[in-house]
């Protein structure tokens, strides 16, 4: 047997160059301590996967035949490094499933080890293999009966693979029948009175967390009437020995299960008893459930002691928030006259008594539309005018009730008038300012660019708000909205910079990222500035997809922890977060946006983008609900400032194909022949998932531009693969007139643009007649060059193939005659050429003499015939012409850096 520290003196370089990838070094370590006769488990697992990640196919089978022959050696291996070492092997092989077996062989070998079932247990927790997970826990059950932990540990198992849903259904109800009768047996063995001295819980229920244990497990299994009347009861209700360590987890597991259970006569009577209770009239959950189970069981209207509870609540002073929401929950959802007279008079009781809350509005809305015009007439005349609060909850309700149709005069004085009483709010020593007023000034603004489709309503916004930030730097709408109306204007730089603000941390990148990660890498490829806090979009990207590791990361620790300190209320949320972030949508867009910027700035690339064979089934965690929300169609008005439609699974599967297809290509020229391999089995996956989208609804999610690189990236695929594998020249000639065809039709699109007046690649600031690059002008620019450089790439790839079976004289392969593919190369060449002059010809128009005065007069509404002449007055008096200089200077060098950006690009040629 090898001497333990020798062994680990050896092993330590080996695994030295396993961590720079210096597989031939490691190899070589290994053959020179065989020969010396080292032959300790470890050190033959780590041999085994030095060989497995051989290039050379021999050397790779025998390391495969290694590490089977020592996953199958008896007796079994059953030291937790070496076990550690094979799993990693086993995934280099893909024979992932292999590795839970090696664990199980160990503890055949060593049944006392308690050390060795947790860590078996933890590698299982990590690999979210619940089956795993139950057979450890099982045989620490078995091993170890008098630790009554591992009883429930076991149950909880067991219901986590019931709540599998990737899980045969006959497992899952097999699991879940087993958790359900070892919870119920633990229920059943709780003592009358368990605070009689002396006596233990045995393997009885005896904690909250054990009560959230056995009432999941009910619910789960379609039991939750059972979970009603246990919690309930005496054993384990909120006057329970167990209840009463902890009753709001009680309270909360009881609202759920009578939910479920749909016991609406015993909810409602139950929670109308609660309610009378003063302690409990601010849980909105007892209210929810309480309204629920009136509108099942007496749908036509309030019984007496309803309405007298109602009432009962909404008189209490100070005034309940949460009886006032349920009360014109209730009067909603009836149409009658007098339900609506209702809800009128308790809509002006709760104005009364919040009205100088910000909440206010947000509370009211829903009630508020619900009332015909005579009524929210009646309404708004009640309201109080006194006080800035006031009126900015008037101003909100003048918003609200705009029509569709609204006049553009109308919103052009809405606009005045809230950017009036934000000015006067500024100089009133007794209030804290009205920055909301901004927000629906700006609002107004975006209807009318909306309505009008002309840019300098938009630019206009972006300046407003960059004077409000100035002062309420800590309002966090001006940031989220300049993020967005700055990305949609061009103005890149300054969009990084106002997000940088915005201290974003840990999973806000997965709610609120995107807002500045999508399509950044065909937006803008450099930082934001020399600055020490400067946003740099590759190291922003990678820091998205570390944060969503570290979660998942801080997760597993939770459930340790959690089967550790026996807190099993939360862990099914852990293990469904986990699941989440897996599935993540923002992790897959950052992840290909990561990949794009490295190809645009020439970096290496060894790894290829993890490809899903069937339809992908993502969690969308993205967040819209901090953006301004005082009508219903707000939300739509936004999405038209956004920089093109939300990326989903279409955008994903497209962007895919275009990702393998690169980094197969890259590889073939660098001559990287695992990468290319693995790229094309890669490519071909990505052609099957594109084939099964339909085209109709690919503009929900792509913009224009991306719509015709993908069209042209289907017809490069296609070729690669048929030159590859030797189809037809008729084939192969056929797709590459198609190319040319599209090269020629981008080609001519931008020649016409050019010629047309003021109808360039850029968009005209309306009253200046300067042409400015929008995010549409540098996302197109930027994708097109992508497309052309995967061209040049192709290219490049068939001239290699035409050489070498020249050389060959191989009948496998397609040659392509050179004069085709320098013809097409021509192609790419004039069209690079036509984006950078278009980008040229901006950068010339937003440098040209005047623009900065231009620009300042737009700020000012100094336009006499304008329709914002009419605010300037009031921004004269918010706003300096120094200050307004220093703003749209700094507008002026972003649209400059962002066509530097574009400039900065440049397609390589191969041949």
């Amino acid at each position: 047997m090898s001497d333990p520290t020798v062994s680990e003196r050896r092993i330590r370089p080996i695994q030295d160059a396993i961590a720079t990838e210096n597989w031939k070094q490691a190899l070589q370590l290994c053959d020179k301590w065989s020969k010396k006769g080292e032959k300790s488990d470890r050190f033959l697992a780590l041999k085994a996967f030095v060989l497995v990640n051989q290039l050379d196919k021999n050397q790779h089978e025998r390391g495969q035949a290694e590490v089977l022959e020592l996953c199958k050696r008896h007796p079994p291996v059953s030291d937790p490094e070496t076990i550690y070492q094979l799993q990693e092997a086993l995934k280099c092989l893909s024979l992932e499933e292999e590795g839970p077996k090696l664990w199980e062989r160990a503890v055949t070998a060593k049944q006392n080890d308690k050390d060795l079932y947790m860590r078996w247990l933890n590698q299982a927790i990590l690999d979210n293999n619940w089956l795993s997970a139950q057979k450890a826990t099982m045989g620490l059950r078995k091993s170890f009966p008098r630790d009554r932990n591992y009883e429930f540990w076991n149950i909880l198992m067991c219901f986590l693979i019931h709540m599998q849903r990737d899980l045969p259904e006959k497992d899952r109800m097999l699991f879940g029948t087993l958790a359900y009768r070892m919870i119920s047996k633990a229920a059943e063995t709780i003592p009358t009175d368990q605070q009689k001295e002396g006596q233990g819980p045995g393997k009885s229920i005896s904690t909250p967390e054990e009560v959230a244990l056995l009432v999941q497990v009910l619910n789960s299994t379609g039991r939750s009437a059972e979970a009603v009347k246990l919690l309930q009861g005496d054993s384990v209700g909120m006057e329970s020995t167990a209840g009463k360590k902890d009753p709001q987890l009680v309270l909360s597991l009881l609202l759920e299960s009578m939910k479920l259970s749909e016991q609406w006569d015993q909810a409602r009577s139950w929670s109308h008893g609660l309610l009378s209770q003063p302690e409990y009239q601010s849980d909105n959950r007892i209210w929810h459930l309480w309204l629920e189970a009136q509108s099942r069981l007496s749908p036509d209207g309030l019984d007496k002691e309803s309405q007298e509870l109602l009432d009962s609540a909404c008189n209490v002073r100070p005034p309940v928030r949460a009886a006032y929401m349920a009360k014109m929950q209730y009067f909603r959802s009836h149409r009658g006259e007098n339900d609506l007279d209702a809800l009128l008079q308790t809509c002006k009781e709760y104005a009364q008594a919040f009205c100088q809350q910000a909440f206010c509005f947000d509370d009211l809305k829903e009630s508020l539309r619900h009332l015909d015009q005579t009524r929210f007439n009646d309404f708004t005349a009640s309201c109080p005018e006194q006080g800035n609060l006031a009126q900015v909850f008037r101003l909100k309700l003048v918003y609200s009730s705009f029509s569709t149709d609204v006049s553009r005069k109308d919103l052009v004085d809405f606009a005045s008038r809230a950017l009036q009483l934000y000015q006067s709010s500024l100089a009133d020593t007794t209030g804290s300012g009205c920055p909301e007023a901004v927000v629906l000034a700006i609002l107004a603004l975006l209807k009318l660019a909306a309505a009008t489709g002309e840019t300098r309503y938009t630019f206009f916004a972006v300046v407003l708000l960059q004077i409000a930030r100035a002062r309420f730097e800590d309002f966090y709408l001006f940031s989220i909205l300049l993020v967005q109306l700055q990305a949609y204007l061009g103005l890149l730089s300054l969009a990084m910079d106002t997000f940088t603000r915005l201290s974003v941390k840990n999973l806000q990148w997965e709610t609120v990222g995107h807002l500045i990660l999508t399509r950044i890498s065909s937006l803008h490829l450099e930082g934001s500035g020399l600055e020490e806090n400067h946003f740099e979009p590759l190291g922003e990207l990678g820091t998205g997809l570390i944060i969503l590791e570290n979660a998942d990361s801080a997760l597993v620790r939770g459930i340790r922890e959690g089967l550790r300190f026996n807190s099993y209320s939360n862990i099914h949320n852990s293990v469904e977060m986990r699941a989440d972030i897996e599935r993540s949508v923002n992790r897959l867009i950052y992840a290909i946006e990561e990949r794009r910027l490295r190809r645009f700035l020439q970096m290496s690339e060894e790894t290829v983008l993890p490809t899903s064979s069937g339809p992908l089934s993502l969690v969308d965690k993205r967040d819209f609900a901090f953006l301004p929300s005082y009508r219903p169609d707000d939300a739509q008005l936004l999405e038209r400032f956004r920089c093109g439609p939300l990326p989903h699974e279409k955008w994903i599967a497209v962007m895919a194909l275009g990702d393998n297809l690169a980094t197969y290509l890259k590889a073939e020229l660098l001559s990287q022949t695992a990468l290319a391999s693995k790229a094309f089995e890669n490519l071909s996956v990505s052609q099957t998932n594109v084939e099964r989208l339909t085209k109709d609804g690919l503009e929900t999610e792509l913009t224009t531009a991306e719509k015709a690189s993908f069209e042209c990236h289907q017809i490069l695929a296609r070729i690669v693969v048929l030159a590859k594998e030797g189809a037809e020249h008729e084939q192969l000639t056929e797709l590459l007139e198609k190319l040319e065809s599209w090269l020629n039709a981008r080609i001519l699109k931008r020649r016409n643009n050019r010629d047309r007046p003021s109808s360039g690649s850029g968009s005209t600031l309306a009253g200046t007649g300067i042409e400015i690059p929008t995010w549409e002008t540098l996302h197109t620019s930027l994708t097109e060059l992508e497309t052309l450089q995967i061209i040049a790439m192709a290219l490049a790839v068939l001239a290699a193939a035409a050489n070498k079976k020249s050389k060959s004289k191989s009948k496998t392969s397609v040659a392509v005659a050179r004069d085709t593919l320098v013809k097409l190369q021509k192609l790419v060449v004039d069209m690079e050429d036509t984006i950078r002059q278009e980008a040229r010809d901006l950068k010339d128009q937003v440098n040209a003499p005047g623009v900065l005065g231009k620009l300042v007069d737009l700020g000012l509404a100094r336009d006499e015939d304008s329709e914002l002449a009419g605010l300037a007055d009031v921004l004269n008096k918010l706003c300096d012409e120094i200050t307004m200089e220093t703003i749209c200077g700094r507008i002026k060098d972003s649209w400059d850096d962002a066509l530097d950006g574009v400039l900065a690009v440049k397609v390589k040629s191969y041949l």
